[in-house]
């Protein structure tokens, strides 16, 4: 679509003019914030951040490429569009194209799941006609009018995550999409330590409604304890549409039974039944975890409002699989010994930490290995929600736990009893040991929050590896 705007149009839209009225003669491919990624006629906007300012950069600008900037840089080779806020005019940008795409908009939002689910509705999406979507999850303030800023002309799908650490965050994404669906897949503790309740973090999440069209749709879990505070907020919203999904028999999409298959072809999936108004379906997803079959829905549920056959629907969930860094299984030897990591180390928040132990829990390999790093961003709920995780770990029956990190050693007294436990304060010591545990196990998970390094940690056991066989379902 950026291949379609002049550079008058440009100004126009960003709110601001060309540098000594020096116009670019050529309309531009793409826009970026890294001047690295900048190539041949792509718009590279110069953000003031933390740690570095864009307009040192914009010297490395070649023609003709151009660059957005707030003040001018004297000796820059690029055309440059001059405006008050480089941040505001990306967004400006970003929201103009929004409204521009004749494209259906979903949304989707949640303390857990995002990600995946927006891959799986992406995937799904993408099989019945042109689908875009938020690459990995840039999912903020950047990553979404970036994600705006790369859509093609002809689009028949656009799927953007949206998340979230503050107050306040939400809102202004979702009113620069403006949505026609909005998804949201679940209220948990995930930036509780900022928001101080999960009522809060509700709150937050339901602002997603702020930019929703009224004639459009909220799409939320009604298994979940807020889902009458979600509800509420979106009749207040005036959203003429609420359809919900879950266990719950009032569910307008609702899951009647699951069933996991460890054997044969199929080890790992999960045959899946459910209904909608008076009709039940039935197909195999190849995830395996329950919290995959409740997203499941809610990918199901927007292909519904959006008149899609459930069907083909569900034929073309029967071609998702596992996600790095979400539950990936991978078959690893060791040693000449077949281990099987269970890759969820992307991110770790208490309930999406439980969910990996109840999962581990069931497969039925007989020695487990538990890895944990901290989960960060709990604030004064740190001690409280780590020490919740014992009785689901005890439950599970590990026969190795190593605990990494300042709020994970501190489980080492009430998981004194299993047969073989070791606390860490870093990764660097835990890797020194790890080694020599892995000839003991037959599966080992490794789950922790993205900043205290759960994903370093796997990548350290695929180096130990002889040979990484296979990624399995």
């Amino acid at each position: 679509m950026m291949a379609f705007l002049s550079p008058w149009d440009l100004a126009a839209i960003c709110g601001g003019y060309w540098h000594l009225d020096h116009v670019p003669s050529t309309f531009f491919k793409g826009a970026k914030i890294n001047s690295l990624d900048i190539d041949s006629n792509e718009l590279f906007f110069a953000l003031k951040g933390a740690n570095k300012d864009g307009h040192d950069f914009v010297t490395r600008l070649k023609p003709p490429a151009a660059a957005v900037v707030e003040q001018p840089v004297s000796i820059a080779l690029v055309p440059q569009l001059i405006v008050p806020s480089t941040q505001d005019a990306l967004q400006r940008l970003a929201h103009a194209f929004a409204c521009e795409t004749d494209a259906v908009k979903i949304a989707i939002t949640g303390s857990v799941g995002k990600t995946g689910t927006k891959e799986m509705l992406a995937g799904c999406l993408s099989q019945f006609d042109k689908t875009h979507a938020n690459i990995g999850n840039l999912n903020n303030h950047l990553g979404v009018p970036l994600t705006l800023l790369s859509i093609p002309r002809e689009l028949s799908y656009l799927v953007t995550e949206m998340g979230m650490n503050h107050k306040g965050e939400i809102a202004p994404l979702s009113q620069m999409v403006r949505p026609d669906i909005a998804i949201i897949t679940k209220i948990a503790e995930s930036h509780i330590g900022y928001l101080k309740s999960i009522e809060a973090v509700a709150k937050e999440k339901a602002k997603i409604c702020a930019g929703l069209s009224p004639d459009g749709c909220l799409i939320i879990p009604r298994d979940d304890a807020c889902y009458p505070l979600l509800k509420k907020a979106a009749q207040k919203a005036n959203i003429k549409h609420i359809i919900s999904f879950g266990r719950h028999q009032k569910s307008t999409v609702q899951l009647l039974s699951r069933t996991v298959n460890d054997t044969g072809k199929l080890a790992g999936s999960q045959i899946i039944s459910f209904a909608i108004e008076d009709n039940t379906y039935s197909f195999t997803l190849g995830m395996r975890a329950e919290h995959w079959a409740i997203n499941a829905l809610s990918v199901i549920a927007a292909g519904y409002f959006i008149g899609l056959d459930i069907n083909q629907i569900c034929t073309a969930l029967q071609q998702q699989g596992e996600l790095e860094g979400r539950g990936v299984a991978i078959e690893l030897s060791i040693n000449s010994h077949p281990i099987l990591l269970i890759d969820d180390a992307y991110n770790a928040s208490p309930s999406s930490l439980k969910a990996a132990i109840a999962d581990a829990a069931n497969r039925p390999q007989p020695n487990k290995m538990f890895v944990f790093s901290d989960m960060l961003e709990l604030g004064e709920f740190s001690d409280e929600m780590h020490f919740d995780l014992v009785p689901e770990i005890l439950k599970a029956q590990p026969s190795c736990v190593v605990l990494i990190g300042a709020a994970m050693k501190q489980l080492k007294v009430p998981l004194q009893h299993i047969s073989t436990l070791h606390v860490f304060d870093t990764l660097d010591q835990a890797k020194l040991i790890l080694p020599s545990l892995v000839d003991d196990a037959d599966i080992i998970l490794v789950k922790g929050s993205h900043g205290s390094g759960a994903h370093l940690l796997v990548q350290f056991l695929k180096s130990l590896s002889d040979k990484e066989i296979a990624n399995v379902i």
